[in-house]
């Protein structure tokens, strides 16, 4: 969990030698005429819907239609195994995802849908973005000691709230249990939003949710978030601590979003597909509207993420063993 710092470090000297790039090129009447369909494997309003939409609006070239799929299901398995199983008739399918549904969920079934590995082609990195614990804004809970102390008290009503089994939100407050002793019983919702209503009504005790999600909630003071998983202090949120400086380092995660095609593309449309998503990066527009959501763009090549995508399946699968968490069941 804690060598992001490293792919981070590994990240910047690669977009450096990626040479912040190419021109956008030229493309045929083919191409213009074509569909692009990018499909997310979670429910309109999450961070993934926000992140595919925003690209859906900058991909696009004259004459070309793009458009977003929403197939939530499996902790975002249906979607992975959509694009999977694509066909040229289906015209270009792009599977736009966190990468803990390519890195973290196979390692929770003994049967998973897909290969992360061998299924997919990388055809870029998106954007990255932390998470936070939260409790409602009427708590008298404001720090993370504070937050341990209660979660004592109540016992397995100390619940927390996540965006489904088998997420990265899943495993923090397992994370989060193994690092104080202190059991936090997940309640595991379809999406983010209703998790997010429930907190807000009193309804759980507390939740692990992207950033993305809760700033707007932060901000109208109907949450209070105690602690983020940045490596450090969020622009965004600057009164509110890192876990490391809440003594919990283990807990430092940031999740990055990729794109990814079947591999069943010719290298022209690959190629192609690949120049559209580097467009779309390179304009101010996307890059404004992600980082007012606390989404960082970021931008490598394809040989980057694939790396990046094994390094994160080999580190998920150590933590799986380690926790025992299976989906299975």
């Amino acid at each position: 969990m804690n060598n992001f710092k490293m792919d981070r470090r590994g990240f910047l000297r690669s977009a450096a030698a990626f040479g912040l790039l190419n021109g956008f090129p030229g493309v045929s009447a083919a191409q213009q005429n074509e569909i692009i369909k990018l499909t997310v494997g979670f429910p309109v309003g999450g961070p993934a819907d926000t992140i595919t939409r925003l690209l859906a609006a900058h991909m696009g070239v004259p004459g070309s239609t793009v458009i977003v799929e929403n197939r939530p299901g499996a902790s975002g398995q249906m979607a992975a195994d959509h694009v999977k199983r694509a066909t040229s008739n289906d015209g270009v399918s792009l599977l736009v995802t966190p990468s803990s549904i390519l890195s973290l969920v196979p390692h929770l079934y003994k049967r998973p849908m897909y290969d992360s590995l061998n299924d997919f082609v990388p055809v870029g990195y998106v954007c990255d973005h932390s998470f936070g614990l939260a409790v409602a804004a009427d708590s008298p809970i404001k720090t993370v000691g504070q937050f341990i102390d209660e979660a004592k008290k109540r016992g397995k009503h100390a619940t927390y709230a996540s965006a489904g089994n088998g997420t990265g939100m899943h495993l923090l407050g397992s994370i989060f249990t193994r690092e104080t002793g202190v059991p936090l019983t997940h309640v595991a919702y379809r999406g983010t939003a209703p998790g997010l209503q429930d907190l807000i009504g009193g309804h759980v005790f507390s939740t692990f949710n992207p950033l993305p999600t809760m700033l707007e909630l932060s901000r109208s003071g109907r949450l209070r978030i105690l602690a983020v998983t940045n490596p450090e202090r969020v622009p965004n949120l600057p009164d509110v601590p890192t876990f490391n400086e809440a003594g919990l380092p283990a807990l430092e995660l940031v999740e990055w979003y990729g794109v990814f095609s079947s591999g069943k593309l010719s290298s022209e449309t690959q190629s192609h597909i690949q120049s559209l998503l580097d467009n779309a990066l390179q304009k101010n527009e996307f890059a404004e509207s992600a980082r007012k959501l606390e989404l960082e763009p970021r931008r490598a090549p394809a040989q980057t993420l694939a790396g990046m995508l094994r390094a994160d399946y080999e580190k998920w699968a150590a933590l799986v063993k380690e926790t025992g968490i299976s989906l299975d069941a």
